[in-house]
């Protein structure tokens, strides 16, 4: 019985040495998951920011060139 209750727990102890292995290797691959979606999200910030600067020049040039075209006259000439 004493033989028969080592190899079990050597089973035992291999499986839970492979679990640990698993979950090691899990929270490598989270970790590494948990920094690429971090940098996404810095990524498309960053193109966010981008593009509301170019709206904001495009509106602010074309409102420019109205106002400067009601001051010149407008309709008028």
């Amino acid at each position: 019985m004493s033989v028969e209750l080592e190899r079990r727990v050597q089973k035992l102890e291999v499986a839970h040495d492979d679990l640990k292995s698993s979950i090691n290797n899990l929270n490598t691959t989270l970790a590494l998951l948990n920094q690429t979606v971090s940098t996404m999200y810095e990524n498309e910030d960053k193109k966010k920011a981008m593009l509301d600067k170019i709206y904001l020049f495009v509106f602010g040039a074309f409102a420019a060139a109205a106002i400067t075209w009601v001051i010149g006259g407008g309709l008028t000439r």
